[in-house]
């Protein structure tokens, strides 16, 4: 494993019917920047306003860098409620051969907590190379919302699919039941992404991933039905139930923009099927 490069930990508590931060620790160039809450509407009758707490994660650096190894560590305890999010776009550099950069999350969340993580995209400069990790730990009544969106470069310069490697791999455990797991790799130079039934004349991915024991086929079917009424973007959508207690939508198109558009329908939805909450509006 390389060195620790960049660090976060972050803990989360409910303290006297509030979620709080109530441990954490980082290590330049990441930071944790100052909280601020929220209180979700819901759409059950007569239930107090759902307390949440809103979380910016900082990179005080161009981004990561050949060699670079970033850790990103978030635990929440039982009941807690957090928005996640970051800055801006994770940028990943050019990455001398043999030297590429890697980064490992950890998401903990005990019984009945929720986290919303809503990163910026992914932009992969020409020649990166970028091994991401993550495990994700669920309990009993817990629900994650995590989405993901993926350029191949910066596309006003011509860098499109010329970096030289990105891996993602993901676990996600209910208890000790390890439900899903994914094992992405893609490497420009000797893929064939434009060939028929891969990417073809797509550019960008985007996912978004619902994890809760509470997950039906309603859920599904609410998303779908929904995502076929969006206008204004040319995007591919899928959507599916995996294995066991998730969802998962998938968006290819050819803007980062448009497939945020899409996602983030598909969040708002699953806010109101699921948790009976309204869309939560995050202004950046």
């Amino acid at each position: 494993m390389p060195s620790v490069t960049g660090e976060i930990k972050a803990e989360f508590a409910v303290r006297s019917g509030l979620t709080q931060l109530v441990h954490k620790y980082h290590a330049s160039p990441l930071k944790i920047a100052k909280t601020f809450r929220y209180e979700n509407e819901t759409l059950i009758q007569d239930a107090h306003p759902a307390d949440q707490l809103g979380v910016y994660m900082m990179d005080c650096s161009p981004g990561l860098m050949s060699g670079d190894h970033y850790e990103i560590n978030v635990r929440l305890g039982e009941g807690a409620r957090v928005f996640l999010t970051n800055q801006s776009f994770t940028k990943v550099h050019p990455s001398e051969v043999g030297h590429g950069s890697t980064q490992r999350q950890t998401l903990h969340l005990e019984a009945d907590a929720l986290l919303e993580y809503i990163p910026e995209p992914l932009m992969l400069y020409k020649d990166a190379s970028l091994v991401a990790e993550m495990d994700v730990h669920l309990s009993l009544g817990s629900a994650l919302i995590l989405s993901d969106v993926c350029c191949p470069g910066r596309t006003q310069r011509g860098e499109i699919f010329q970096y030289s490697r990105y891996m993602n791999r993901m676990k996600v455990w209910h208890g000790k039941e390890l439900i899903f797991y994914q094992n992405q790799r893609i490497e420009p130079q000797t893929m064939q992404l434009s060939a028929p039934g891969c990417w073809e004349r797509e550019t960008h991915l985007g996912n978004l991933y619902i994890f809760s024991d509470r997950l039906k086929q309603l859920h599904l079917e609410k998303v779908l039905e929904s995502l076929e009424k969006l206008e204004g973007v040319e995007v591919r959508i899928g959507a599916s139930l995996t294995h066991k207690y998730g969802l998962i939508v998938t968006v290819m198109g050819r803007h980062a923009w448009e497939l945020q558009l899409a996602l983030t329908k598909a969040w708002h939805d699953i806010r109101l099927s699921l948790l009976a909450l309204t869309p939560l509006m995050v202004n950046k």
